[in-house]
């Protein structure tokens, strides 16, 4: 049971996190009308420069098994993440909203690649 609580608490936090908005702006359409408005410029802009502390949160989940509780680590790792996505999930509805045309139906939207 013990080692299987970091593989759970691994695939919950994956399971639970919005993505990265500088991944959001990477999959976008720059073919896209939109691409070049100023709101489109200025979201861009703010993804940019959004600090998403990856550092932080591997640091934290390093010590916990540094530490020899690598489930505290996980589940301080599942909190700091769980902060940010409010902040994600935000960023990402203000690119989506200026930098495509069809916000509703996804339009504008570059599909994702299957892994070669």
């Amino acid at each position: 049971m013990t080692r299987t609580a970091p593989i759970v608490l691994a695939c919950l936090a994956l399971a639970a996190c919005q993505s990265n908005p500088k991944q959001t702006v990477l999959n976008l359409d720059t073919t896209d009308p939109r691409w070049k408005s100023a709101e489109c410029v200025a979201a861009r802009k703010d993804t940019a420069d959004y600090n998403d502390r990856e550092g932080v949160r591997a640091a934290t989940a390093v010590a916990g098994i540094v530490a020899g509780v690598p489930a505290a680590g996980a589940i301080a790792n599942l909190t700091l993440n769980a902060a940010q996505d409010k902040s994600r999930k935000k960023l990402n509805r203000k690119v989506l909203a200026a930098c495509i045309s069809d916000p509703i139906h996804g339009k504008g939207v570059r599909p994702k690649r299957a892994a070669r």
